[in-house]
């Protein structure tokens, strides 16, 4: 009950104007490190894109890059591992602007991967209906070679003698007619 009551005198500390704000303060915490807010200062107008082409003109791509960098405080990012895992760098101004270019790059990203697997698993396909069509090719010669060997004169002579068949070889040869 008690944490509720704190609670509720932060928040509403949190809701007086501005000019009444009194620092906010967690319980157990150091009031001698406790920073106080201060209202951000009025924002100067911007540059037209000229202005800016001229500043970059002569500075390096790395004074460039740690110039698109800078935070809404001119702080610098820090790409440091701790930095990264506690999320801070998603806060960045950069990123927010860059959000929707980043978020087409991960779709992209998925979209290879899977076209790739698709792709993949296509092939598998085609490489086993291949495998499949030379076993039935091979079947099919076999089948057209035996065919071919029981229908021979010598062959079909043998089964009628050994089947004791009435039917017997003529003597002579057929007359062709013209």
């Amino acid at each position: 009950m008690k944490d509720y009551n704190q609670i509720e005198e932060l928040v509403d500390r949190a809701m007086q104007p501005e000019d009444e704000l009194l620092p906010l303060m967690m319980p157990g915490e150091d009031t001698s490190t406790m920073q106080v807010y201060t209202a951000p200062a009025e924002k100067k107008p911007q540059p037209n894109e000229a202005e800016e082409d001229d500043e970059l003109e002569g500075k390096s791509t790395r004074q460039v890059l740690i110039s698109a960098l800078v935070d809404d405080e001119d702080e610098h990012i820090n790409f440091t591992l701790p930095h990264v895992l506690r999320g801070d760098i998603l806060t960045t101004r950069w990123l927010r602007q860059q959000i929707w270019w980043l978020v087409m790059v991960v779709g992209m990203a998925f979209f290879y991967v899977s076209n790739r697997y698709y792709a993949q698993k296509q092939m598998i396909n085609n490489n086993h209906l291949k495998e499949e069509l030379k076993e039935m090719h091979y079947d099919a010669m076999a089948r057209s070679s035996q065919l071919m060997r029981n229908s021979r004169r010598s062959i079909i002579v043998d089964k009628l003698i050994s089947s004791n068949s009435t039917l017997t070889m003529p003597e002579r040869q057929p007359a062709a007619i013209e």
